[in-house]
């Protein structure tokens, strides 16, 4: 069995309480401070230091550093703060990653009772990797386990060919020499040739497949799924062991993919 293990926040606290870091719990009283707070006179250093019980000084380089990272903005007439033009970009991230899993959550349901197979939702992050965002596990007593919150390499096959299924020939040559040289098993492709008609394939028929190309004995079918407000991809991943999946019904487990991601992608209006 196949698992991506990270500590999840239940797995936390069923060992004890959390540790929190002073710094980054005062920040965050900080941000909630300026949410609840719109007047300048009340947003000084001053004021935010004795609302949330901290030293002006303390409250000053905090402020500075998430000034820095544009988490807040300072305004030098009235000396005020307020909160920076980052946390839209933060906050529209998050109210997307929530829409897709709200509406994906039935389509998904219905499609793993269908093919007896785990589904994987994921987003593509800046970095270039993709991160597990949800999952709904298959019914079976011996299946594929990958933990929300896993990481997967840029180059991961499946994923990459439907990323870069969405990019310019100059943007694929990139990935390709950036992202898509490692050998994570004897069946990866790396070929460029090779790559780029597996490129025209997930094109034309709307999703990926992959068989032993990440982790050796696993299959996968890969469907992207698209939002009006943005470029990133995103999409659902159907994996399962091999043996588990005859090779003749590979192509109809990628019109099933494709066809549930389709319908995620109309309910978030794309």
């Amino acid at each position: 069995m196949q698992t991506g293990k990270t500590q999840s926040s239940e797995q936390a606290e069923a060992k004890g309480p959390v540790s929190l870091v002073p710094a980054v719990e005062r920040a965050a009283a900080i941000l909630r401070y300026l949410q609840e707070n719109a007047v300048a006179a009340q947003c000084t250093v001053t004021k935010i230091a004795k609302a949330i019980d901290v030293h002006k000084s303390s409250c000053s380089y905090i402020l500075r550093t998430l000034e820095f990272s544009n988490l807040v903005e300072y305004d030098p007439t009235t000396k005020a703060y307020s909160l920076g033009s980052s946390l839209i970009v933060l906050g529209a991230t998050a109210a997307q990653r929530r829409d897709i899993l709200m509406i994906g959550q039935r389509p998904i349901e219905a499609l793993v009772q269908e093919t007896g197979l785990t589904c994987l939702t994921f987003t593509q992050l800046a970095n270039k990797s993709f991160l597990i965002i949800a999952k709904t596990d298959s019914p079976r007593e011996i299946k594929v386990t990958i933990d929300i919150g896993k990481y997967f390499a840029a180059g991961t096959p499946a994923l990459s060919r439907v990323a870069m299924a969405a990019m310019t020939p100059a943007d694929v040559d990139d990935y390709i020499a950036a992202h898509c040289q490692t050998k994570f098993t004897a069946l990866t492709r790396t070929d460029r040739k090779t790559i780029l008609e597996e490129i025209e394939q997930v094109r034309e028929n709307g999703y990926s497949l992959s068989v032993g190309e990440y982790y050796a004995g696993n299959t996968v079918a890969v469907a992207p799924i698209f939002s009006p407000n943005d470029d990133v991809c995103r999409g659902i991943c159907l994996i399962g062991f091999t043996s588990q999946v005859p090779a003749e019904d590979m192509p109809l487990l990628g019109e099933k993919v494709r066809a549930t991601a389709q319908m995620i992608t109309q309910g978030l209006g794309g």
